[in-house]
Formats: structure tokens, sequence, C-alpha cells
């Protein structure tokens, strides 16, 4: 049973009504006219005025802090923003842990990943795990930039700062800009939040680059990658450092843990050992993904080889399962697998998705290990599985003014480093 069936009236209206919402976002003005009335003629122009005041908002908020009517606070060591010209799907979260792991591994530096806003609690978990052991702290509790200022003379071993989220944050002076893109649609419908998905509008954003990595290029033709390159490298400065990353499936991790486990000391958790992907050829995939753009996972599936797909799009971003939703998604999976059409049944969710609610999929698929159809995923296991689909971002190509992918890293450390031994000296002169 949905969540919006389960719902009492207003939470169908809101559910609904922000269903309607998403729909819009996805399409410019022309395909309004397929829309019912009350979306064409009162929702999307409601939603097209507060647009055009969010922009006159972010118009004047970057107008005073140009003028320095409002002032932007330093912090005492390096600052790298990370941030997205859309809502959803550019890769940001993988970005910032690819890098901070590089610096840290590389460049011995002690970091700080500061979350605008205090992150959301999935990708604050997440990177904790992903980091852990790493001269790396994620913080979910500076969520100002005194507060961050505070944190930092309190651990003064600190050299670096990555601004998650950062691309909108004008109070905090950053040293290098980084704005991830989605190759897919790095203008959203061209439309402003909230008829659109656009943050700012991409001249304003991309002129402020210092760097600019666009992501999923994998699912574009070459003629359209370098299309795109071309594009948005024209509305950004020249001494712009190009990336192109994508996604890359690295492996499956099961919630269910081995029948060879069950005993009353029982494990919970993932299981330690990575299961290979070719489980989901020809599988049935249910997924249970609550992300910014599930058709990234679709996607990512059929090229797996992937033989059914369902659930991809049900979820909002950062979506709170229900013990009802994992039950329902249990016996739709058990309902695939009884009826013998494929190879494997598999219910799928990404790390971000586990990582907002590790305790209560623990505790629900831990139960699963005695049901005589389901699956630890083991070699030679049959019935469904549950599973954590693991990926890590990949440099594709990098700017071709550097020599290589480390080369173009140091390179953007160096003028981070830069930038803020100037900001300094020109602050105590």
């Amino acid at each position: 049973m949905s969540a919006a069936r389960r719902a009492g009236p207003l939470e169908r209206l809101l559910w609904g009504l922000r269903q309607r919402v998403h729909e819009i976002q996805k399409v410019d003005d022309s395909a309004l006219k397929t829309f019912p009335a009350s979306s064409k003629y009162l929702l999307a122009p409601t939603l097209r005025l507060l647009a055009s005041l969010y922009a006159t908002y972010n118009g004047a908020r970057h107008f005073f802090y140009r003028q320095g009517v409002l002032r932007s606070l330093g912090l005492p060591c390096p600052v790298i923003s990370i941030g997205n010209l859309t809502n959803g799907g550019t890769g940001k979260t993988p970005f910032v842990e690819y890098l901070s792991r590089h610096y840290a591994l590389s460049h011995r530096m002690p970091t700080m990943i500061l979350q605008r806003g205090g992150g959301t609690v999935d990708e604050t978990v997440m990177l904790q795990h992903l980091l852990e052991g790493l001269p790396i702290v994620v913080s979910d509790r500076a969520t100002s930039s005194a507060e961050a200022r505070e944190y930092l003379r309190e651990n003064p071993e600190t050299r670096l700062v990555l601004l998650d989220d950062g691309l909108q944050h004008l109070p905090l002076v950053r040293d290098f800009e980084i704005v991830m893109v989605n190759s897919l649609n790095p203008f959203g419908n061209g439309h402003l939040l909230p008829r659109g998905t656009l943050r700012e509008q991409p001249k304003d954003a991309l002129r402020r680059a210092d760097a600019l990595v666009l992501h999923n290029v994998d699912l574009l033709g070459p003629e359209r990658r370098e299309a795109l390159a071309r594009q948005m490298t024209s509305l950004a400065p020249r001494h712009t450092i190009l990336f192109q990353t994508q996604m890359e499936p690295a492996g499956l991790r099961s919630l269910i843990p081995a029948a060879s486990s069950l005993d009353m000391s029982i494990q919970t958790g993932l299981s330690a050992e990575v299961i290979p992907l070719s489980r989901l050829h020809g599988a049935a995939v249910v997924c249970l993904v609550g992300i910014g753009k599930p058709e990234n996972v679709a996607r990512q599936l059929q090229r797996l080889g992937a033989a059914h797909i369902e659930g991809c799009g049900t979820y909002d971003d950062h979506h709170m399962f229900s013990l009802e939703e994992l039950h329902a998604a249990i016996g739709r999976a058990e309902e695939l697998q009884r009826s013998g059409q494929y190879r494997h049944v598999c219910l799928v969710m990404t790390e971000k998705d586990y990582a907002r609610q590790t305790d209560l999929f623990d505790a629900v698929f831990s139960q699963q290990a005695a049901s005589p159809i389901s699956s630890s995923g083991e070699e030679g296991s049959s019935g469904w599985g549950a599973y954590v689909l693991q990926a890590r971002l990949e440099v594709v190509e990098h700017d071709r003014r550097f020599s290589s992918q480390t080369a173009t890293l140091n390179a953007m450390l160096r003028l981070a480093v830069d930038n803020f031994r100037r900001r300094s000296y020109l602050s105590v002169g």
C-alpha cells in the first residue's frame, strides 16, 4: 500500500500537490498545454510568480554582498566550495567524497567537510562511513559561518574546508568555487525554483566558477558530450578547470544475513562480502530509492542487464521509508520470485537510502534470513535478495591543459591556497 493511500485527507492532498509540482518542474511552458487545467492555469502561474520573487531576492542578495552591505565571513584556512546549478542528480556528494579522500591521502591534509544548513542525515552518515579512518571530519553541527569558525579555533590542525552545497552560501568566503552540472539536463526546464529546478541563473553561477564538473557524461553520446562541454565552458571564465565524471557501479552488499549466521547472536547490517554486479543480469529489480534523480539509477540497472525494473521514481528525494512500505516492497519481491519469470529478484537501494535509515533496514531485513524464498546473495543461492548498490565517482576526462588527473586536482588545491593567502594578506593589511 502506498504512503499516499495510507495517509489522511490532508496528507493525500499535500502529496498530490507535491507530485504535481514535480511534474511541472520537469517541463517547459510549451508542454503545459497537455496538463490538467488546475496545473496549467493555477499551479504553474503561481510557481512562475514565486520564481520571479525568488529571482528578485537572489539578485538583491548578490548585489548587497558585492557592495559590502552584507559581509562574508572568512575562515582561517582555505575553503573549497562545491555546489549545484540545479537540484539533484549533479554528483555533488560523491565529488565531495572523492575530493576529500584525494587531499587526505595525497596531501595528508586534515579536512573538515562543512555541510551547509547542517546537511541531510543520509549524506552526513554516508560520508562519515565512507571516509572512516581518514583525517576528515564531516560536520553537521557547524550550521553557520560563525560556528564553523569557532570549530576551527578548537581544531587548529584542520588545514582545508570543503563547503558542501556552498554555491549559493554567500555568508562564507570561499577560495575556490566548484560548480556541479547534471549533463543529462544541465539547465532543468530553464526556470528558477520553484517553477523549475535552477537554483540561480546559469550565467551568474558559471561566471563565478573556478572549476566546472559535468556529471553523468557516460549517459551522453560523444557528440552531445563535446557540444555540452563547449557550451558550458563558453559561459565560464577562461581559467575555469573542467572535469567530466560518471557514477560507476562497484558492487552489491546484501542486507539479508547468510543462512549460516542464523543464531541468537545474529549479525545485522551489510554483508562484508561484495556481491558481483552480475547478480542483476536477467533479474527483476524492485527499487527502494529516494534520491534526487532516480532515473539515473534505473539507467545503471538497465546497463547492468536487469530484465525488469519497478519503483524508480516512486519516492521523493530524502524519503523516509515506513515499515509498511518496506513490507510492501518485500511482498512484491516475493510475488515476482514466485512467478518464476526471472533469474533473480533483487530489492535494491542506494548507499544514501541505506545511510538515511540504517537501523530500520537492518531490523527488517535481518528477519528475512529465515524465509525459505529469500537469499543473502551467496554464490549459488536462489530466491529474492535485498541489496545496497554501491557506486563510486570516476573522472572520465580531466582538463586537457594539465598532464593528468592528479595534476589537475593539485592545481585546484594550489589555487585555493594561493587565494586564501591573498585574502589573509589583504585582511591583515
